[in-house]
């Protein structure tokens, strides 16, 4: 028996016409029978945790991207009044920019999938598929020549709820299309460390000047050091989780 979502996701490629059908068989399983449940929530509510959960079991869960700040070890050349001569930078030549056709594929394409398709389209297209939807709803038995399938329908609905103010279906699609925002924890105060150098007067290529005028440069060695030092360091695994326990 296949697990629920791989289901659901048999489910979303369906036209709504089939999926009213099966909504009503009452020989379906009790598995599509939760599974259209959870679809007629999504298309017809403004239940934004359902189609967060429609998205997360088709789609998979986002990822939450977490930078971690570290403090950086700098050298400050006090008597350096040049730096060593670098490579130089090779341009590359800029490529033409085209747009690229679209590569949606309704056969096979997925919530987030479809929602990227759909934005790019003219608003009205919410309402039409509405439309389509409702008629298929209040006559089933009349053919129509539109069909729309159920993850337009689902992601129409998402959008008229975006369109009617509703924050966290704009959040939703805020986090399906950019991604989520970047969790950032910062360790040891984020206070970078300088250590001034008197003797050296010709700075290392990659040194830039700081507001007093002085060369500096990061000692990468350094905070390669550090970080080792932290990773094997208890109690600053323990801070790295509090950060990421701390909402």
């Amino acid at each position: 028996m296949a697990n629920l979502k791989d289901r659901f996701t048999e489910l979303i490629h369906m036209e709504w016409g089939e999926f009213v059908k099966l909504e009503k068989d009452k020989g379906a399983s009790v598995d599509d029978g939760v599974l259209c449940s959870l679809i007629r929530i999504c298309a017809d509510t403004d239940d934004i945790a359902a189609i967060k959960l429609a998205f997360d079991r088709v789609d998979g869960l986002l990822e939450t991207p977490v930078e971690i700040k570290v403090p950086k070890f700098y050298t400050r050349y006090i008597k350096a009044k040049e730096i060593e001569p670098g490579q130089k930078q090779i341009e590359a030549a800029e490529s033409s920019k085209k747009e690229k056709a679209s590569s949606y594929d309704p056969a096979t394409a997925k919530l987030r999938e479809t929602l990227s398709e759909m934005r790019s389209l003219p608003q009205d297209v919410v309402r039409i598929v509405r439309l389509y939807k409702k008629h298929i709803d209040e006559d089933k038995k009349r053919p129509t020549d539109h069909d729309p399938m159920v993850k337009s329908v689902i992601v129409a609905n998402l959008l008229r709820n975006v369109k009617r103010g509703r924050y966290k279906a704009i959040e939703l699609v805020f986090d399906q299309i950019d991604g989520k925002l970047t969790r950032t924890i910062t360790l040891l105060g984020g206070n970078d460390v300088y250590v001034d150098d008197y003797t050296t007067l010709v700075a290392p290529a990659h040194a830039v000047k700081d507001e007093a005028g002085h060369y500096i440069a990061e000692n990468e060695v350094m905070t390669a050091q550090w970080l080792r030092g932290f990773a094997n360091s208890q109690k600053g695994l323990e801070a790295l989780a509090e950060g990421l326990d701390d909402e």
